[in-house]
């Protein structure tokens, strides 16, 4: 796949992401806060501190996509820098390889966990429970593409597009 068009469907990927975090941020709120005016009433909607479980773990795993690709987790920018721009071109690479192999390998296991669980249903929703663990894999393939899109801009000497 060409730079630019892996530059692209990260891009994509990421707004999307962005968008569906801020949907499900906002049916969490409303979920949560129906619980409780529900449970002042004397009513309880048993749904839903399942749902916003589920929900809250949709989000963590997205959100991680979007920190990625904002680059906003924590960094290693002082390691390289005694050894010269080379050296730091290399780690860069080597850390974005590790990188690369772990999300492969959470999606691998997270997709077989996820059609393992389709014969389980959750608890209160009787969901088949592949639905919410669906994120896992989904997200990690979302992860291996902007990881990819990074390599590839390294590689032309393109800065990539955060």
């Amino acid at each position: 796949m060409a730079t630019g068009a892996l530059q692209r469907l990260s891009a994509a990927l990421n707004a999307a992401a962005e968008k569906l975090l801020m949907v499900i941020g906002a049916a969490i709120c409303v979920i949560l806060f129906a619980q409780v005016v529900f449970r002042y009433a004397g009513y309880s909607l048993g749904w839903s501190e399942e749902v916003s479980r589920h929900l809250l773990v949709a989000i963590t795993f997205l959100g991680g996509t979007v920190a990625y690709k904002r680059a906003s987790f924590i960094g290693l920018q002082g390691i390289g820098h005694r050894f010269g721009p080379a050296f730091q071109r290399s780690m860069v690479f080597a850390l974005q390889l590790l990188t690369l192999a772990c999300f492969a390998l959470i999606a691998w296991f997270g997709a077989a966990y996820t059609i393992k669980a389709a014969e389980h249903t959750s608890a209160s929703l009787q969901i088949p429970m592949s639905i919410p663990y669906a994120v896992i894999p989904i997200a990690s393939i979302v992860f291996i593409v902007h990881v990819l899109a990074d390599m590839a801009a390294a590689r032309s000497g393109v800065q990539a597009a955060r």
